[in-house]
Order: structure tokens, then sequence, then C-alpha cells
């Protein structure tokens, strides 16, 4: 077999390379790449008198192509990437327990489901690490701080729904869900929305992303739902004292007779009547109180703003939302809550 010089080596390698890998598809075409790179950097030799011997054929030259990819790349790789690996469970030990636990060892999610009243399932040793979480940040929120804002410094979230999703139209009407595809899994699945003001971008998405849902709308003035997708109610919601001439959560739930129903989510806004509404729905049995909350908070007294918060902390909600409503104003936000399992406090 005739020997190649070093820069005709390279230059027959080269055109080896362009006119008979280049055309190729699919899988052999990245073949021209690793053999333009191979000619630059790896024993031209080799491969150019491999590519010039007269009893060339394209199998023997893929054959002895490919060892020579796996000896003087592939190998090397492979003893690259073992290095790293060896250098990251050093020194990132819990980190990669948690993912690798997570991925390979499919660990059982009776922990979550158990904790989050069977809404969510995932490994252990990614829930207790959202305990950790919440633990952390819980402490922060029961630090009063003064603002000028109060929502400012104040109340951050503490729980994260890896698939929250936003339902409803941009800007104010929309709301926060978390991880709204579990609810498909819930067949007598039940929604409350307060205060619609005549927009329904909310249960029109709903509706779309759950058709099996059971949507009640309410509202002091009078509506119209959208055809086939909710049921309105005209109601005052407050303290439920004849005096008000208003419905507390007690009544609301005997008039729609849902007292052996699950409310998965409650959203409302109703212009600050949700200090006053809000106590009446944890004067009922626990299996009455929303799955998630999605509420708009309105300006208050920061006193009783603490108050409202550490309403819901007690009966074992999580903040995993909250955003500002700029339309509004300042001191208007947006928050979403989910119940949880006492369990999970502990």
């Amino acid at each position: 077999m005739r020997r190649l010089s070093d820069s005709n080596a390279r230059l027959s390698c080269y055109f080896f390379s362009f006119f008979f890998f280049r055309p190729a598809k699919g899988c052999y075409s990245s073949l021209y790449y690793l053999h333009i790179i191979l000619c630059h950097f790896f024993d031209q030799k080799v491969f150019m008198n491999i590519a010039s011997s007269s009893d060339f054929f394209f199998f023997r030259y893929q054959k002895m192509f490919l060892a020579s990819l796996i000896k003087y790349f592939l190998l090397p790789l492979c003893f690259l990437l073992l290095v790293l690996l060896l250098s990251f469970s050093k020194n990132k030990s819990d980190s990669f327990k948690l993912f690798t636990q997570n991925c390979v060892d499919n660990q059982s999610c009776a922990l979550s489901l158990s904790e989050s009243n069977d809404f969510i399932c995932e490994p252990d040793v990614i829930w207790k690490e959202r305990k950790i979480v919440y633990q952390h940040q819980d402490k922060e929120n029961m630090v009063k701080r003064q603002s000028s804002i109060f929502f400012l410094s104040n109340w951050e979230p503490n729980f994260h729904c890896s698939h929250s999703r936003r339902v409803g139209s941009m800007g104010d009407g929309g709301k926060w869900i978390c991880d709204v595809f579990r609810l498909n899994n819930r067949a007598n699945c039940l929604v409350y929305s307060f205060g619609s003001s005549g927009e329904f971008s909310f249960e029109a998405s709903m509706k779309t992303i759950l058709p099996h849902c059971e949507i009640h709308t309410f509202d002091s003035a009078t509506y119209h739902c959208p055809s086939g997708q909710c049921i309105f109610h005209q109601a005052k919601l407050g303290s439920g004292l004849p005096s008000s001439g208003t419905k507390d959560w007690s009544m609301i739930i005997d008039e729609l007779q849902h007292r052996n129903r699950t409310i998965d989510i409650m959203k409302i806004d109703i212009e600050g009547g949700e200090y006053d509404f809000f106590p009446t729905i944890f004067k009922t049995s626990e299996s009455l109180h929303p799955q998630q909350i999605l509420v708009e908070l309105h300006p208050k007294d920061p006193k009783d703003i603490h108050a409202f918060f550490e309403l819901l902390r007690n009966n074992h909600y999580t903040i995993f939302n909250k955003e500002p409503n700029l339309i509004a104003g300042r001191e208007f936000f947006e928050y979403a809550f989910l119940k949880l399992n006492k369990k999970f406090f502990e």
C-alpha cells in the first residue's frame, strides 16, 4: 500500500469526506463531520492510506473508521465522563442522590399522596425536599415586617407546584391553578367562582381544559353564563348575618346540596368581602374546605391581613402563587393556596 505525505494525506482526507459522506442522509451524514474532525486531529496517514487503497470498499473503510473512532474518541470521552461523574458525586452528593433516586429508583409516592389528600404523586425524596422548603419559608412568613407596601415584604409563597397553569384571560381575570391536569382523575370535579362581574374567561378556560368539571359562578349582580360553561347564581357573600343581606359558606353549600361533595377549586374576588366571608368557611367541617383557593386580596389594616393568612395557615393551606394586580393598584395582590393534610406540617 502506497504511503501519502502528511499534507497530501490531510487534503485527501478532506476530499474523500466531502464527496463520499457529504451527500449521505440520516445517520451516515454524521460520519462526514466526524471524519473531518478525525482528519484534522488524529493519525491522518492511517485514514488516508485506507482511503487510497486500490482494493478499498466502503464496508472495509467503515469498519476501520469505526474502530479508530472508538479508540481515539469514544474511549477517552467515556473516561472523561467517568472522572466528571466521580467528582460530581463527591462534591454534590446530596443533590446527586436526590435526582438519581428520582430517576432510577422509582420510589413510592405514598408519602406525597397521603400528605396532599391524594392529589400529588411524586417520589418521597422530592416531597421531603418540598417540606424543607416550606418549613424555611414558613418561618420567614411568620415575621411581621413593616412596609409602606404590605405585600412587598410579607407572606411569600412557601410551596411549589410543578405544573402550575394560568387559567383565564391574561391580566385581570386569569388565575393560577396548581397542577390542573391532576383534576382529570376527579370524577366529580367541582369548581366555585365568586365575583365574576360578567367576565367568564376563567370558566371558559376551565371548561376547555376539564370538560367534566361542574362550575358554579356567583355574583351580587345578575349575569348569564355562556351556554354549557357554568351555572350562575345571584348572591352577595359575607358573614351571613340577617342584617347584612349576605350569604355565608354554609348557606351556599346547603342551597346547592354539596355537603357530600369536595370543592376542588374556589376562585374568589369579592372586593374586600373576603375578610368577613372566609371565617365562615372554617366554621364548617374540614371536608367542606376548598382544596385550592384563588383569591384577590384588597387593602385592609395590616393586622386584619395577617389574621387572614394565619387563618388559612392554621387550616393547613400553603401558598403556591403570589402576583400583584397592577391594574387595581399596588395594594391589591392575587394569591393561590393549596390545602394539604395536617401530616405535612408535623
